[in-house]
């Protein structure tokens, strides 16, 4: 009897470990995946966009010392600490993409040719974000004097690429170099002249991965945005009722 329970306990308790074990390859390939992004892009716009939208709440003007640091502290710990990106990231990926799917991005990442890949998709992610945010108003650049740390890191993070293709024209090389300001154009290549990426952009695995970035990716940053949003119009409405 003493032998039937344990060996019921035991199963009990290794079947939860058991099925954990068997969600590790593909938790462990979508880490990979999301720790070869870089959120620098995602991170600036939304700081951008969240400030801006403090200064909305607050009618236009200026914050506060006090109001201005206290919404700082709300975009630092929420949107400037990148760990929502990952999650998010990580959220939207795991039920549309297969662990050999997730392994195949994430080996493909890690290659010299990948890694330029992986950058393109975020410029172009990152535009199609930003572009949104621009065209609706929420991020307004009449406001940028009140958010110019914002607006700076977003230039940063985008860098002399922007709005660029990985095969420029004579043209926009020579514009990227001005923009560079002598700095090394990292990434402009053409990457027509690797196989490896020519299958990724064509293959079904790279244009499902850019589209799951450019739709699913962009809703649930929007909505995590919308979040934090909602708590710093909270915190400016109470600081203006209370002055």
């Amino acid at each position: 009897m003493k032998s039937l329970l344990g060996t019921f306990f035991l199963l009990f308790f290794l079947i939860p470990v058991l099925a954990q074990a068997q969600q590790d390859p593909k938790s462990e390939a979508l880490q990979r995946v999301v720790q070869a992004h870089d959120p620098a892009m995602f991170v600036a716009t939304g700081a951008l966009y969240l400030k801006q939208e403090a200064i909305r709440a607050n009618k236009g003007k200026a914050l506060s010392p006090d109001l201005d640091a206290e919404v700082e502290s709300i975009i630092d710990a929420r949107v400037r600490d990148p760990a929502w990106f990952r999650e998010t990231l990580s959220a939207v990926m795991a039920p549309m993409l297969s662990t050999e799917e997730a392994d195949e991005i994430a080996t493909h990442f890690a290659t010299e040719g990948g890694q330029v890949q992986r950058r393109t998709v975020e410029l172009a992610v990152g535009e199609i974000l930003t572009n949104t945010y621009s065209f609706t108003d929420k991020i307004d650049y009449r406001l940028a004097p009140y958010s110019k740390r914002e607006m700076d890191d977003l230039h940063r993070a985008a860098g002399p690429m922007r709005g660029t293709c990985n095969c420029p024209t004579p043209k926009e090389l020579e514009e990227m170099r001005r923009v560079a300001n002598g700095r090394p154009l990292d990434g402009v290549q053409d990457l027509s002249a690797n196989p490896d990426a020519v299958k990724f952009a064509s293959s079904g695995v790279g244009v499902k991965y850019m589209k799951i970035m450019s739709l699913q990716g962009i809703a649930a940053m929007n909505a995590y945005f919308d979040s934090v949003a909602k708590q710093i119009r909270e915190v400016v409405a109470t600081r203006r009722a209370a002055s």
